[in-house]
């Protein structure tokens, strides 16, 4: 499996504590959320978004982004199509989809764990199912 890049996009999105969205969010780039989300979070770019969720931070939909790191709450299915990272303080409760999985001691799942291949993956970041990611090549 081709070695992805770790590096995230700039945050330009926030949502601090205290503040409560009602509704689906679409958004590029990086976002960051210490606040109450009551929709699904989706991010919609080919190369790749990011999603931090703060230990005070909720989400109360499901949440499909290529990289997320989370501290905080989803009530919801949560697809990582690149990666996931959970901190100590994650709590998801529903499924978990992901590339790659960093799980640390403390953080809770309540639902399943799905690896997607590299074929679903592809689907998930906007590539055709027959397009290798960058790097990859066929050997004859």
């Amino acid at each position: 499996m081709a070695k992805r890049n770790r590096r995230l996009p700039d945050y330009v999105t926030i949502i601090g504590e205290g503040t409560e969205v009602a509704g689906g969010i679409r958004f590029f780039g990086g976002m960051h959320i210490d606040g109450t989300v009551v929709g699904d979070v989706s991010g919609q770019t080919e190369e790749g978004c990011a999603l931090t969720l703060g230990q005070s931070g909720t989400i109360q939909g499901n949440l499909d982004v290529a990289h997320v790191v989370l501290d905080g709450a989803v009530v919801g299915d949560v697809r990582a199509s690149q990666r996931a990272e959970l901190a100590s303080g994650a709590r998801i409760m529903g499924n978990l989809h992901y590339g790659d999985l960093v799980m640390a001691v403390g953080a809770k799942v309540n639902g399943k764990l799905l690896a997607l291949d590299e074929m679903e993956a592809a689907r998930s970041d906007g590539r055709a199912a027959d397009e290798k990611p960058a790097g990859v090549e066929t050997l004859p």
